[in-house]
């Protein structure tokens, strides 16, 4: 191999590694807040990261939650079950319109500290669905009882009405308080209460 040929070699792998550090995926730290669809005010405030790379994104929130998303079509994109996203971008928010919620990325930038107590679930949670339960919704009650305990929600009382039941459990790693209603045998709420709800003597 002459000099030619191995000064091309030389510059043909330089551009290459540094085509690939461009392409190499920038996390930022930022804030979420998070709106259910068709409220104006967020249900939930937490810090998160925010990567791109090649037109793919992906966001993981500290609270456990992520959002893996594909390029399909300029400002669209699909999650990771295959449903259509929208993005926008609104003053410093970039903000994610999916099916039952938006996502507003703060790039960054942190969610304040909060000042609800440990394990104290806050007011503007209440009557909300906690994002790890939603598909346990209609569930059968019997089957499911082993699926919260595995994500991560311990048990702690039950209150019966005519009609059915709702039982209460704790959310582990937050420690907010979460309903559970079962009507006929199957879930038919999943919402986050009241923490005095789960205490075992109400």
């Amino acid at each position: 191999m002459n000099t030619k040929t191995t000064l091309l070699s030389i510059i043909t792998i330089l551009s290459t590694l540094g085509i690939s550090s461009l392409t190499q995926a920038q996390t930022v730290n930022s804030r979420c807040d998070i709106y259910p669809r068709g409220e104006d005010r967020a249900s939930n405030v937490v810090n998160c990261t925010f990567s791109q790379r090649q037109g793919f994104i992906r966001i993981q929130r500290e609270d456990g939650i992520s959002y893996e998303l594909k390029p399909d079509g300029t400002n669209k994109y699909l999650d990771q079950n295959g449903v259509s996203v929208v993005r926008e971008n609104e003053g410093p928010a970039t903000i994610f319109r999916f099916s039952d919620e938006s996502v507003y990325v703060y790039q960054n930038e942190r969610a304040p500290a909060s000042t609800t107590k440990k394990g104290e679930t806050p007011e503007n949670l209440y009557s909300t669905v906690p994002p790890a339960l939603k598909d346990l919704v209609g569930a059968r009650a019997g089957q499911a009882e082993g699926e919260l305990q595995r994500r991560g929600y311990t048990y702690r009382n039950t209150q019966t009405f005519e009609g059915g039941k709702s039982a209460y459990y704790i959310e582990n790693k937050s420690g907010y308080c979460v309903e559970v209603g079962t009507v006929d045998g199957r879930y038919s709420s999943i919402v986050y209460n009241s923490s005095d709800r789960c205490n075992p003597s109400n």
